[in-house]
């Protein structure tokens, strides 16, 4: 229960987890509409007119009361929050349309020419602006009659105390070097985000089909990393009419990186690190929970507070890295090794992306991400692909092998039924595959082939289910009508497995016409020659060796002098003259071993069955007209035997008699457990059969049972044998 309600606990939390993700994605798309589309963009920086030259020397820097010449770009010596003058003459051969434009590293920036503010970027001047105001480029208009005039700019550095060049052109042309710079990681980041969605439309659609978990946890993963980039675009003054909105989500996409590459690495990984993604997950879901509340209330600013969601993004990448290693180490990791390579590369683009953000003022977000997610989804497509292939191959290998048993599980069931022949359906797969493996190089058959004739052998008479057990196991001959109840089994088979489908190929041929005879005189359809499908003329050879060596309620297993002879004989009329020949070389050269000992089945090993031994022992017995209790009985146990034989645990069988068979009976049922089966095999003996019992367990019942019943004659089986 307490597993359970563990498994429980998880369940809920996972629907959190992945409930919180979504409705935090779709708040970040409402505030992105909102900043592309809202008009009402008044306080947000006009975009001003292209430029190409710089306004660079000369400026005189005024800090602290005192005043020197520099150059731009500049790193200042100042402290954070400091606020600083910087003064020059503006060119005096300017004109009409031109435009002046410097980049704000989240600072305060307020621009005057001849003591007219002409713009200002600062915390005070956009409502509801957070301290740390976002990076932008400042830029304002200029004409003629500013030329020569004086320039100052007001600047206050909330983080990174740089000042960076200052460029002044005409029309537009003071955004070529922005865009030129911020396009490929704007392109990059469309087509990420293109691709993202496509892997969501596509997973959703395709569900039913294969596990699409993986290929959508990806498409979300891409999606939240391709808006990142485009709000840290520098592009961003074009692509939002009101920029100063994207530090709302920038930070917050940012911060579910790590949430939302744990729960695709979860995928990958098959959910065998479930519980550590899940807390890692958790973790960052509460950061951002907490980040934004901080910032609402005013406590702390989102940019701040991210630092801290940056430590929680190194820790699922080291989470994620340490069980990559794991699973290469325990080789686990072949399950998705095509997805590694492209799990490794996003991890190391991403480290380098958060890195660059600490130790690089000019980094430019988002290229070598783009080009790890690439990898990553083209790695993830290929993996899931394969893994569909695979799994069509592996699920039609599983159908097939469960075919197969479900086949050998009724031949063996119907074995059982037929008292003479015991295992035959096993010893005719055998026989049928050596001769199959002697005949591959004249016959082209492969590997493929030589197992599925085995597999066909082990069914060849599945129709026999459909055969009474009067005729089945009649002792004696069988009469006319008798014989032709008997003959339809083929017919019976061959409907039986066609209903089922043909899994294995060549089985309703084996099936069908393995009592065929090369002369045309067989059954059912009577055909003759290589009319007669390759497989079925196979079988006919291997069921008749079997029926030729093995006992019968009539007669012993025929000698192998006389099995030789009678293949011979029958070569060209029932048997294929060509495989006839073949068979005997195999017999000629002792290179097929008899699955029998004097007539009673045997193991490829050649150690009798307890099984076939008891099955010979009735089949003697019904010949020599011994007044079996219940031979349906006896036959029941037989098959019990041999499954548990087939599972390596065994039956100790004995024969017991005394001459108080009711005493004998009570000792029997007082010291027998529950596995155990006693029967009365005839009115004056019991067969006792003691399951996968130790020696000692062994001793100690033969020991309770002869105390107790002091005249009782106890027999094993393998005794028997060696009599």
């Amino acid at each position: 229960m307490g597993k359970e309600t563990g498994q429980s606990v998880v369940g809920v939390i996972d629907n959190i987890v992945r409930l919180g993700v979504m409705f935090i994605l779709a708040i970040i798309f409402i505030i992105m509409g909102v900043a592309m589309w809202d008009s009402n963009n008044s306080q947000e920086l006009y975009k001003g007119s292209f430029s190409a030259a710089t306004l660079d020397r000369n400026w005189t820097l005024l800090s602290r009361g005192t005043e020197r010449k520099v150059d731009l770009p500049l790193e200042l010596n100042t402290e954070k929050g400091e606020e600083i003058e910087l003064v020059n003459a503006l060119p005096g051969d300017l004109s009409d349309g031109m435009s002046l434009m410097i980049r704000a590293n989240m600072q305060d920036v307020t621009i005057y020419v001849d003591e007219e503010k002409r713009v200002e970027y600062t915390t005070a001047s956009i409502k509801d602006m957070s301290y740390y105001i976002p990076s932008a480029y400042v830029v304002i208009d200029l004409n003629e009659e500013d030329s020569g005039k004086i320039i100052r700019m007001v600047i206050c550095p909330k983080e990174q105390p740089v000042v960076n060049e200052v460029r002044i052109s005409y029309g537009n042309n003071v955004w070529f070097d922005v865009i030129k710079k911020g396009l490929p990681a704007s392109v990059f980041a469309i087509i990420i985000l293109i691709l993202g969605v496509l892997m969501v439309v596509a997973a959703f659609v395709l569900r039913k089909y294969f596990n699409a978990n993986t290929p959508r946890n990806l498409g979300f993963l891409m999606i939240n990393i391709a808006l990142w980039i485009i709000s840290e675009s520098g592009l961003r003054q074009f692509i939002f009419s009101r920029p100063s909105l994207t530090m709302y989500f920038s930070y917050i996409l940012v911060e579910l990186i790590g949430a939302m590459a744990c729960l695709y690495f979860d995928e990958v990984q098959h959910g065998v690190y479930h519980r550590f993604y899940l807390v890692a997950e958790c973790i960052v879901l509460g950061q951002v929970v907490l980040n934004v509340g901080l910032h609402v209330l005013k406590i702390a600013d989102l940019y701040v507070t991210m630092k801290y969601s940056h430590m929680w993004i190194a820790f699922c990448a080291v989470l994620a890295i340490a069980t990559i290693v794991i699973d290469i180490y325990t080789k686990r990791g072949r399950t998705y090794a095509i997805t590694i390579i492209g799990m490794v590369c996003f991890i190391i683009m991403s480290l380098n992306e958060l890195l660059g953000f600490y130790l690089n003022r000019f980094h430019v977000f988002g290229g070598s991400i783009c080009i790890a997610m690439l990898f990553l989804m083209v790695a993830t497509i290929i993996q899931t692909v394969y893994d569909e292939v695979n799994g069509v191959e592996n699920r039609e290998k599983m159908q097939t092998a469960m075919t197969i048993n479900t086949i050998q599980t009724i031949a063996g069931a119907i074995d059982a039924r037929d008292e003479y022949t015991g295992g035959h359906s096993e010893r005719v797969g055998f026989y049928a595959s050596r001769l199959a493996r002697e005949m591959a190089a004249d016959y082209d058959l492969t590997e493929e082939d030589i197992l599925r004739v085995h597999y066909i052998g082990l069914v060849h008479d599945i129709g026999k289910i459909g055969v009474a057990d009067t005729v089945l196991n009649k002792s004696g001959r069988l009469t006319a009508e008798e014989f032709s109840l008997m003959k339809k089994h083929t017919e019976i088979g061959y409907e039986i497995m066609n209903s089922l489908g043909q899994e294995i190929k060549g089985v309703l041929d084996g099936i069908r016409y393995h009592h065929e005879r090369f002369d045309g005189l067989g059954y059912p359809d009577g055909l003759s020659d290589t009319d007669i499908p390759l497989i079925a003329r196979i079988l006919a050879l291997a069921d008749s060796y079997d029926a030729m060596t093995s006992n019968r309620v009539y007669r012993k297993r025929l000698t192998d002098e006389q099995v030789r002879e009678e293949i011979l004989k029958n070569s060209g009329t029932q048997f294929d003259p060509a495989l006839a020949e073949i068979f005997i070389r195999l017999i000629d050269r002792k290179e097929l071993s008899v699955m029998t000992v004097e007539g009673a089945a045997a193991d490829l090993s050649g150690v009798v069955r307890k099984s076939s031994l008891l099955e010979d022992k009735l089949q003697r017995d019904l010949l020599d007209k011994v007044d079996i209790v219940n031979p349906t009985h006896i036959r029941m146990l037989c098959y019990i035997m041999k499954l548990m034989e087939k599972k390596g645990k065994e039956y100790i069988v004995y024969f017991a008699s005394a001459k108080s068979m009711e005493k004998l009976e009570e000792q029997i049922k007082e010291n027998s457990s529950n596995h155990d089966v006693f029967l009365l095999y005839t009115n004056e003996q019991y067969i006792i059969a003691l399951y996968d019992k130790t020696e000692e367990e062994k001793f100690v019942f033969v020991n309770s049972v002869r105390m107790g019943c002091h005249d009782v004659k106890m027999v094993d089986i393998m005794d028997m044998l060696d009599s």
